[in-house]
């Protein structure tokens, strides 16, 4: 597999480490490799401890980022045919402070995410989960596991955004927040990066999202 994920022991709590051993490894590798490792290890679960994560909704609760990607899934998996502006607006939470943007998944009164079926604590669109639902697991990791999810993550969020306000030029009016302090978002502070243009995951290098050095350091 063009990424490889590698279980290490901290503390004597089984979690892992990664690395990159193709150049033209993608988004959809580095997903792949991690789906299949939870799979297969026994990783220690910090907010589970010895148990399953089926079934338990505690990661249900944490802050939940989306990207371009997937909201295009969840669109297409929920059959919203509503557009992007009107789907965040029911699904999503936009908070602006400044020139500063966070679209995150909605969440409930009792504060989990909308998309938790609340008798079963199970995901109602576990086939279009979100990226950062995909690759959160409650194990230790590698400091370089953990930058890596972070950069991925953050550019599709700055896709989103960018994305988020071309539409509402498009539509001849500024997008509006949910909440925040004074905002001023500007379509000119966002600019295209590797999740532009793209639809799917295996259409993004994680070599386009990494730093050279952080690449180079990734790479086996």
């Amino acid at each position: 597999m063009p990424v490889r994920v590698i279980p290490v022991k901290y503390g004597g709590r089984l979690g892992y480490d990664l690395a990159v051993t193709g150049e033209g490894a993608t988004v959809q590798d580095y997903l792949d490799a991690l789906c299949a490792a939870m799979e297969k290890e026994p990783f220690y679960r910090a907010k589970n401890a010895g148990g399953r994560c089926e079934g338990c909704p505690l990661c249900c609760a944490e802050r939940a980022p989306l990207t371009y990607i997937d909201v295009l899934r969840l669109m297409g998996y929920t059959g919203f045919s509503g557009g992007l502006l009107r789907f965040l607006d029911q699904s999503a939470f936009v908070v602006a402070s400044g020139r500063v943007v966070d679209i995150v998944l909605r969440r409930g009164e009792d504060d989990f995410c909308i998309f938790l079926n609340r008798k079963n604590c199970l995901c109602a669109v576990y086939p279009a989960r979100p990226l950062v639902c995909r690759t959160y697991i409650c194990s230790p990791l590698s400091r370089r596991a953990a930058k890596l999810k972070e950069l991925v993550v953050n550019a599709g969020e700055d896709e989103l955004v960018r994305r988020w306000l071309e539409e509402g030029c498009r539509e001849g009016r500024r997008p509006v927040p949910h909440a925040g302090v004074r905002p001023r978002p500007r379509l000119s502070d966002w600019e295209p990066n590797a999740f532009t243009g793209r639809s799917c995951y295996r259409e993004v290098l994680l070599k386009e999202i990494c730093p050279p050095a952080f690449w180079r350091e990734l790479r086996l």
